[in-house]
């Protein structure tokens, strides 16, 4: 299947997605002002715009901020997006730059809502309870503020407008602003998923609860049920259409009613999880559902029937390995990751042949965890896996396992001096010097054999056999691990002293230099190929959470670190300080950062949720 991705050249000093296309939808908001224009909020990639109703999509200006944790909602507003996340509630106004943060500190909502007389007055529910913004979000404050939280807020076209508010503490009423509150009647109440009112009935209220759907046509005086039908997202179409997402016994599902609610079908439609609904404001059947793995479904019927969008540029993905073709300049291979409809990660190997423009999956499931190129043997590669080892001749088109290891391949090294020679290792070390089709237990000389959460062959790039064991684990919130160095392709190890690491990098154009940075965020450095070693830096990045490091090929004294949640750093003096080099980036959490070897200025960064980045550097 041919996946496309829109991309932008990379600019100095600013990284461009070049996808592969992908990512969990978790939530839609099309602009009532604006016909076409379409946002989605993603996992971990932040907030992505469409100008043509899906079909194609940017990222909006300076994402990092929202892609920090998933987003909770989105909506749109007299030209201003809305989005929130655990740390906070952020505004996009029309033209702007940057998202801007709310204040005070408004984490946590769940739903937005807004005034159909004041599109500058918004409402939000969440865990700090039902808060009121008169100002476009800049300000909230609190309206009611229960000791449990509020799931949803919605708005009735009355006048002055009616607000419902629906919580774990049950449902809610205020005519007069928010300064007085009536709480609703409710017989069989067990929590809030969603409520909507009837935009044709300003008495009309549905609501979607931990039991049922319910239903009231006077102002939440009566109500009637119907059971099994639990959406967590609810959607109200012109003509008394309902449509609702969520999961039911059997999993995701998606429902539809034409009576208001009397009577739901269920959708014959795949179980694959189902996050977003936003209503066409050009159409009034119209509607798009958000599906995990950045698909998209568009109805202009209410629902009756479903089209796929094949979205364009949505890069959003997960990746979980990456590598350069050295034989193709323009050839690239990932594999990226994907929940099932049962919420099992699926890995699925992707290639391009036009550096990112376009990326093809392989029609063979292959549950990839790091990738290797052979510098060689053109189009072979090899995949560690959780069953073993599994190499291509045909960059990727076929797969044939190899080595099978049911304890897992974290780590897949070819040797650059001597052809066929490759090492594995998981929890267990392996080698083999025929190109894969026998292969040797090495001795393991790490203190642990449990899988770890990091482990790592490099070869030195000064030395032919010599190659360094990366090991680090977490054991709750402690890491613990070591660096270990063979000079005879590991047969035998030594210690090299090092503890904790996170990771290593050699300086290509000067023999002997390395560094590696641990846990906590210290760099040290050794003039001797890694027998000795000094400190230069304690507290990298502002002492965030450091995921890779490398060395920039042309000058030895820049370097450039990937964080958990904080993007990418770069120094200008050998490490001794930092400073954050993101512009553009996607997604803030970045895991691995490779140099492209036919173009050295031009840099890739792995990352989860926002895909593949490029960036060409100025020094």
């Amino acid at each position: 299947m041919l996946v496309f991705a829109q991309t932008a050249d990379a600019g100095v000093d600013r990284w461009a997605p070049i996808g592969p296309d992908g990512g969990e939808i978790l939530a839609l908001a099309a602009d009532p002002d604006a016909p076409g224009v379409l946002y989605a909020a993603t996992q971990a990639g932040g907030v992505w715009k469409s100008l043509d109703g899906g079909m194609s999509w940017t990222a909006t200006p300076e994402n990092q901020e929202l892609a920090r944790s998933f987003i909770l909602s989105l909506s749109v507003s007299a030209g201003r997006v809305y989005a929130s996340n655990f740390y906070g509630t952020y505004v996009l106004a029309d033209g702007a730059a940057t998202w801007r943060q709310s204040e005070p500190y408004t984490p946590d909502i769940l739903k937005f809502a807004f005034d159909p007389a004041e599109p500058a007055k918004l409402w939000g529910a969440g865990n700090g309870g039902v808060l009121l913004s008169e100002d476009g979000g800049g300000h909230w404050s609190p309206k009611l503020n229960l000791e449990d939280s509020f799931q949803a807020v919605a708005i009735a076209p009355t006048v002055p407008p009616t607000v419902y508010a629906a919580g774990t503490d049950g449902v809610f009423a205020s005519r007069d602003g928010g300064t007085s509150w009536r709480q609703l009647s409710h017989p069989d109440f067990e929590g809030t998923f969603d409520i909507a009112v009837d935009p044709a009935d300003a008495e009309t209220l549905y609501l979607s609860s931990g039991g049922d759907f319910s239903k009231t046509a006077d102002g939440g005086e009566h109500w009637s049920f119907s059971s099994g039908v639990t959406p967590s997202n609810l959607l109200v179409l012109s003509g008394g259409s309902l449509l609702g997402a969520g999961f039911d016994s059997q999993g995701p599902s998606l429902w539809r009613s034409e009576d208001r609610g009397d009577t739901w079908e269920t959708l014959p439609l795949p179980r694959w999880n189902f996050f977003g609904l936003a209503a066409d404001p050009a159409a009034p059947a119209g509607a798009w559902l958000g599906r995990q793995g950045g698909g998209l479904l568009r109805t202009s019927d209410g629902g009756r029937t479903w089209t796929p969008i094949r979205t364009r540029g949505l890069g959003a993905s997960f990746i979980q390995a990456f590598a350069f073709d050295p034989f193709r300049p323009r050839t690239l291979y990932a594999s990226t990751t994907e929940l099932s409809p049962e919420f099992i990660p699926v890995t699925r190997f992707q290639r391009s042949v036009d550096a990112g423009a376009s990326w093809t999956k392989t029609p063979t499931l292959l549950n990839v965890r790091v990738l290797a190129a052979d510098p060689r043997r053109p189009g072979t590669l090899y995949a560690g896996t959780p069953q073993g080892v599994s190499i291509s001749r045909d960059r990727g088109a076929h797969w044939q396992r190899v080595l099978h290891d049911p304890k897992g391949i974290e780590t897949v090294a070819v040797d650059p001096e001597r052809p066929g020679t490759i090492l594995a290792g998981g929890y267990r070390l392996w080698r083999s010097q025929d190109a894969g089709r026998t292969w040797e237990l090495l001795p393991n000389p790490l203190a642990t054999q449990s899988l770890s959460s990091g482990r790592r062959f490099l070869f030195s790039p000064w030395h032919p056999g010599a190659l360094f064991l990366v090991d680090f684990h977490r054991d709750g919130v402690s890491v613990q691990g070591s660096v270990w160095r063979s000079t005879d392709r590991g047969s035998t190890w030594e210690p090299t002293g090092v503890v904790e690491p996170i990771a290593l990098a050699f300086a290509p154009s000067t023999p002997g230099l390395l560094y590696v940075v641990d846990a906590f965020g210290a760099l040290r450095k050794s003039h001797d190929g890694g027998t000795t070693w000094e400190l230069v830096a304690s507290g990298v990045a502002e002492g965030s959470y450091l995921s890779d490091l490398l060395v920039d090929p042309l000058d030895p004294a820049v370097l450039y670190v990937g964080t958990v949640g904080r993007g990418v750093w770069r120094s200008r003096d050998q490490g001794v300080t930092w400073q954050p080099y993101s512009t553009g980036l996607v997604s803030p959490t970045v895991f691995c950062l490779q140099a492209d070897p036919h173009n050295p200025r031009r840099l890739v960064a792995c990352t989860w949720g926002g895909g593949l980045l490029e960036i060409r550097t100025s020094s």
